[in-house]
């Protein structure tokens, strides 16, 4: 039973507090989007099932929360009996595994059956020898799948680097961490504070093998020459170590920690060592070329050329590393897939356009990276509803400019807030007027609060915005349905067993219907490949990489009992959509519309158990 993250653990007892709260009044908490708030209970319920949902709010499952808070006192033993196998010097009896465990030999047989295609992607197997078990592989691949279950069942909960200290006996990790920037600082270089945990976690695993008795015999596929900057911090690091755990290392294993650190590092001193003269300059060249085709795809009108040093030196670790098969983690990837799925979609873009020029692989969190660098850039260039806000406060003129800033605080970033006179107010075309004072009937909402602001201000202003941007998104999700859904395209279905047989289902019906050509399901399924396009772990929104198709349309189909998408996602909803390349900014309304209304529990449920393409639309149009 996976352990709840802070974040999640807050919510669950926010919702404890108050006994029911709506998904903003969560989001005003907990300082976050509602679409976050939305994913979150939703991680919470894959695992837990304790919060219950409807269109007043979400409550508790009492009897589940207290079995939940019982049972959260204790570690948490996924993928045990795996760590148990890699850790051990020697082989196990599966008896004495079992023992261990506390499980029933017919259990662990089941968890060892799990853990075949988990250890078939590092190159590595259970062999079994007259009831003894031991893994065997690289032990490189050893390391990086320790790594990855460690990163994996703590969430990449980097915040504290000591929540990962239950995994190592023997080391502080904060000592280590510390250890670790300061011979880089030494040297003149420096760490970023994510790339930073990363590599004390990495480190912290090959030290713990190597305590163990377990070095690396093979070579290192990137190897670091002698004078590099990489081999001469690896050096010193293990000199220390060596002393300090009586290791003896072997030369690959000071080659494998040069390649921890590789792509991870910059120099202090720009001055001397300016980024362009770091870099070859049709490297940076290259890159510029790759962003100036990402944005033009997308129809972007974007300058990026003061971001241009800082992201070609961003590309160039991102290179190293994934060469050295060591990738970053980024773990708000996840949040940023839903919060900001068009802006991750140029990352998408632009990852796949690095990985066919440098011939490297890019996993998820490395286009996480990659998005939070163009994120400021293409938010600024795509179009956004806003609800303009006017405030009026003319009885109270000390409070005024204090209750404009607190007004600013607390209000999304879709509200453009206007301060003025009643004069100006007749003036403006606005959507809702708050206001101290007491004014006569206008033709839209007015909300009069107190010069204090409380609570019960602040619940009444959300309610009012949650019904102006409800209205909003059902007025644009309307328009968009019967531009871009046709029954014909709809279709209810059980008999598929994976992802990619729904994608080569519903690509070759776009093809069918002369929507799309012949090349359409082959790039689908590429850029299903670069990352998924499973959303919240309940639906799909699957497309093609070239928005090149003969027409705009969305293919919808309804699993009732679902599909295997990806390892741990049931999906219900698939919704592809293909896109003519005159309706490149429509796309962005089109994805953006249908991931904020997917991303309603209560309207997502219902869509799930549909029967026909009416309903279909009834409960997709229906304000809630």
């Amino acid at each position: 039973m996976r352990k709840l993250t802070t974040r999640q653990s807050k919510i669950v007892q926010e919702i404890n507090t108050h006994q029911s709260l709506t998904g903003k009044e969560l989001s005003i908490l907990l300082n976050c989007s509602v679409r976050t708030i939305q994913n979150e209970i939703m991680a919470i319920n894959r695992s837990h099932k304790i919060i219950e949902s409807s269109n007043k709010g979400y409550t508790l499952n009492t009897s589940a929360y207290e079995a939940i808070y019982q049972s959260s006192k204790y570690p948490q033993k996924d993928n045990e009996a795996l760590k148990i196998l890699l850790f051990s010097n020697s082989s196990i009896h599966i008896y004495d595994l079992a023992d261990q465990l506390y499980v029933s030999i017919t259990t662990l047989e089941k968890h060892l059956k799990t853990y075949q295609d988990i250890l078939k992607e590092y190159s590595l197997s259970i062999i079994r020898n007259k009831g003894y078990l031991h893994i065997e592989g690289n032990e490189i691949y050893k390391r990086q799948l320790i790594k990855n279950l460690i990163i994996n069942e703590t969430q990449g909960s980097f915040i504290n680097i000591e929540s990962f200290s239950p995994y190592f006996d023997n080391i502080e990790l904060s000592k280590t961490k510390s250890f670790l920037e300061k011979i880089i600082h030494d040297h003149d270089y420096s760490i970023d504070r994510v790339y930073a945990n990363t590599l004390t976690v990495s480190l912290s695993v090959a030290l713990y093998r190597m305590q163990t008795h377990h070095y690396i015999d093979s070579e290192i596929i990137y190897q670091c020459t002698k004078d590099s900057i990489e081999y001469k911090i690896a050096t010193k690091i293990l000199e220390y170590y060596k002393e300090k755990y009586q290791l003896t290392p072997t030369k690959n294993d000071i080659q494998y920690i040069s390649s921890l650190i590789i792509g991870q590092i910059k120099p202090n001193d720009t001055v001397t060592n300016p980024i362009d003269s770091l870099l070859d300059t049709d490297f940076i060249q290259n890159i510029h070329n790759i962003l100036k085709s990402a944005f033009r795809h997308y129809m972007l009108d974007i300058d990026f050329s003061d971001n241009i040093y800082s992201f070609s030196m961003h590309v160039d670790g991102l290179i190293k590393r994934s060469k050295a098969m060591q990738p970053a983690y980024n773990y708000a990837v996840r949040s940023l897939k839903s919060d900001h799925p068009f802006i991750y979609e140029v990352a998408v873009y632009i990852a796949n356009n690095i990985k066919k020029a440098y011939n490297i692989q890019i996993n998820d969190s490395e286009i996480g990276f990659i998005c939070i660098y163009i994120g400021s850039l293409v938010e600024n260039a795509i179009y956004r509803t806003q609800i303009y806000c006017f405030f009026l406060c003319e009885n109270y003129h000390q409070v005024k400019q204090y209750l404009y800033n607190k007004l600013r605080k607390i209000l999304p970033d879709t509200i453009q807030l206007i301060q003025g006179t009643f004069e100006n107010l007749q003036n403006q075309s606005v959507d809702l007027v708050i206001t101290t004072d007491n004014i006569v009937h206008l033709p839209i909402p007015v909300i009069e609060v107190s010069p204090f602001l409380t609570l019960a201000d602040i619940d009444k202003i959300n309610k009012v915005i949650s019904n102006l941007t409800g209205l909003y998104t059902s007025m644009k999700a309307s328009t968009l349905f019967f531009e871009f859904f046709q029954s014909d395209l709809f279709y209810i279905c059980d008999d598929f067993q994976d992802k990619y047989e729904i994608l080569d289902f519903l690509a070759k019906e776009m093809v069918h219907h002369k929507i799309a050509d012949t090349n359409f399901p082959d790039s689908v399924k590429n850029r299903e490949q670069l990352s998924s396009t499973c959303f919240s772990g309940k639906y799909a929104i699957p497309h093609a990489i070239e928005l090149n198709a003969n027409k705009t349309m969305v293919s919808v189909l309804i699993s009732h009992k679902g599909i295997h998408w990806d390892q741990e996602n049931i999906v219900n909803i698939v919704l592809m959509i293909s896109v003519r390349r005159e309706d490149r900014k429509r796309f962005i309304e089109l994805y953006e519309s249908m991931i904020q209304i997917l991303e309603n529990p209560y309207k997502l449920s219902r869509l799930t158990n549909v029967n026909s393409f009416d309903e279909f639309k009834t409960i997709l149009l229906q304000q809630i």
